[in-house]
């Protein structure tokens, strides 16, 4: 069908998140155009899928945030942008969960995550690219040309915590193809470049330089294995491909990175040791000064929030900001702009995630569940931790993979 096609270009182009049109991502422009002809197709040829529309779990906490932003509105400076916020919000945990869950009852769950991947390789190849050649491209393609991150790179999203954050998703999906039953019965060949497509997306995180990242990739894999001895087994059992693929970016290196490789402020162990030392000299104390400013306007009114335009992503200046920075917590910061109401809107959507991620790798093995399902809780497990640090709402990298975890839980119980 036409909207699987349209589903499928957004998802490719999905870390091209700066490359717009009329102020929207161009991956958002093919999502719109697969949600409005889903709809159709659903109402008039596939009307077997048109409960995605209506069971949507998230559309009852939805209706809670909605309650809490449009009392917070009235504090808003800006109302414009505040509803502009909102609406984004609703967006992906409405209309976007319920068109991925189409997606997943058509049987397209499979080549959508791999689509995705592709994304994040993309995004990895032009931040290594620029590494050892020394050009540009992520900064042009993001539209950042002129921002230096000292060291740090972002590939095409603009930001290098943005870059981390989707390539721990895309990693942790990769390890899961090269683990899965079908890579077990295919050529070497194939072990091979998922094995290489994994080596990429990791330098690619290593070098935004992102200690969330870091922490998120950490915890992403310990899930993963821990939910399954299969993976262990299957770990060993692959090393060899792995080995090969990782010889292969090593090999790379040394032909063509040997300029870089002598400069120890960027390679090395460095962007590590200074992205936490970034953290403990710098980012830990000025964050936590903001959590304790925003917990003390949570205090003074913890029904309503102070307004939706206050919101990280909203793009106001910072001397429209009642406090000095941005709420780097995505719990927090809900609390703090769209009061008690939305918060509890979103604490009920996001344990509703945790509980199936953890469901799902607790599980895992004794249900016999394969390695994709076990990769994407174990990627949205890490989305859990790195929200912990981080206020971006609106990704819709972050709920592709929700999507495909909680909606295939939902179509399983459908099912029975």
């Amino acid at each position: 069908m036409p909207s699987i096609t349209l589903f499928l270009v957004g998802t490719l182009l999905l870390s091209l998140n700066s490359i717009r049109f009329a102020g929207l991502a161009i991956s958002d422009w093919f999502y719109f155009g697969a949600l409005g002809l889903a709809v159709i197709e659903t109402a008039h040829f596939d009307r077997k899928n048109f409960t995605c529309w209506t069971r949507n779990r998230f559309l009852w906490p939805a209706g809670l945030i909605l309650f809490g932003a449009i009392i917070s509105t009235a504090r808003a400076v800006f109302v414009q942008t505040a509803v502009i916020e909102i609406v984004q919000q609703l967006f992906v945990i409405t209309l976007f969960i319920s068109l991925i869950w189409v997606m997943v009852k058509r049987g397209k769950a499979r080549v959508i995550m791999r689509a995705f991947i592709l994304s994040g390789v993309l995004a990895a190849s032009v931040a290594i690219v620029d590494f050892f050649a020394g050009t540009r491209f992520g900064p042009i393609l993001s539209g950042t040309p002129g921002v230096q991150f000292w060291g740090r790179y972002a590939g095409t999203l603009g930001h290098p915590n943005k870059f981390g954050y989707f390539l721990v998703i895309t990693s942790i999906l990769s390890l899961a193809e090269l683990m899965d039953d079908q890579s077990k019965r295919s050529p070497f060949i194939t072990r091979l470049f998922w094995g290489f497509l994994f080596s990429l997306q990791i330098f690619g995180l290593y070098l935004s330089g992102s200690v969330a990242a870091y922490l998120g990739i950490l915890l992403g894999l310990v899930a993963l294995f821990l939910s399954s001895r299969l993976f262990l087994r299957r770990t060993l059992k692959f090393m060899i491909p792995i080995l090969y693929a990782l010889t292969l970016v090593f090999v790379f290196v040394m032909i063509f990175g040997t300029n870089t490789l002598a400069n120890p402020t960027v390679f090395g162990s460095s962007l590590i040791t200074r992205g936490i030392g970034r953290v403990e000299s710098t980012t830990a104390r000025s964050r936590w000064v903001i959590y304790i400013e925003a917990l003390e306007q949570i205090v003074n009114n913890p029904l309503v929030g102070v307004g939706y335009d206050q919101i990280s992503t909203s793009g106001i200046g910072f001397d429209n900001r009642e406090l000095s920075g941005t709420v780097h917590n995505l719990l927090l910061q809900i609390w703090y702009v769209g009061g008690l109401f939305a918060f509890l809107g979103w604490l009920v959507i996001y344990f509703s995630i945790g509980w199936e991620a953890i469901s799902v790798l607790h599980w895992g093995e004794r249900r016999a569940m394969t390695p994709i399902i076990l990769g994407i809780a174990a990627a949205v497990v890490a989305v859990l931790l790195m929200d912990l640090f981080q206020d971006a709402i609106y990704q819709r990298e972050k709920w592709l993979v929700v999507g495909l975890l909680v909606t295939t839980a939902w179509s399983s119980r459908s099912l029975k």
